[in-house]
């Protein structure tokens, strides 16, 4: 990780290494205007052999100044992504209270409990007794009604009498039933059975029957 400091200095760097490189640009475009004149008055004279001699080291120079200005850019770029970021620091939040706990019973209280506790237990017993013996020394519960017949069934009791007979069994199916009482398929079911249930009807093996 790098500190702003560092990545200041190689910014100051990278600055400084660029203001150096335009001011060997511009030498160099002042060289080859000398190089110009004096190629122009003497083009066979040692000076200038040595001002071309010399125009040629300043161009290099500024050449290898422009490709170390790049490399430090590159590098300012990469040690960017490495700097230190600020960090916030957050303040600490208080610790939370524990939550009071809830006194203990005094020794006197809770003794007092365990004595109490059975006597609830005991009123309650003689309570719930009270209220049976109440229950029990009320009286007997009323007879049920016997359960009255419809008009399907008296239909259905009125042909029964007319085919069957109380010494012997019949076989009759349902449907037969149900189309001589004149009442629906759907019916005969119910029919037949509360007229079991009363008693005016017993039906021995399967689709046999006689009167009751």
């Amino acid at each position: 990780m790098l500190s702003r400091s560092t990545l200041a200095l190689l910014q100051q760097a990278g600055e400084s290494l660029f203001s150096a490189q335009q001011a060997m640009a511009q030498e160099v475009q002042i060289g080859s205007q000398s190089v110009v004149n004096a190629v122009a008055n003497a083009p066979f004279s040692a000076d200038a052999d040595r001002a071309y001699a010399q125009l040629r080291t300043v161009a290099r120079l500024s050449h290898e100044l422009q490709a170390m200005e790049e490399q430090l850019r590159t590098a300012y770029q990469t040690a960017s992504s490495m700097a230190q970021r600020d960090v916030q620091v957050l303040q600490a939040l208080p610790l939370t209270r524990p939550a009071t706990k809830a006194p203990r019973p005094h020794a006197s209280q809770a003794e007092d409990a365990l004595v109490k506790a059975p006597t609830k237990k005991r009123g309650a017993a003689r309570t719930a007794a009270t209220k049976a013996a109440a229950r029990s020394g009320s009286g007997s519960s009323p007879a049920q009604q016997p359960p009255r017949l419809s008009t399907n069934d008296e239909k259905v009791l009125a042909y029964l009498e007319s085919v069957l007979s109380r010494q012997s069994w019949t076989q009759i199916t349902q449907a037969a039933v149900a189309q001589g009482a004149g009442i629906p398929n759907g019916s005969i079911a119910v029919a037949l059975k509360r007229l079991q249930q009363m008693g005016l009807v017993a039906e021995g093996e399967r689709g046999h029957y006689q009167l009751g």
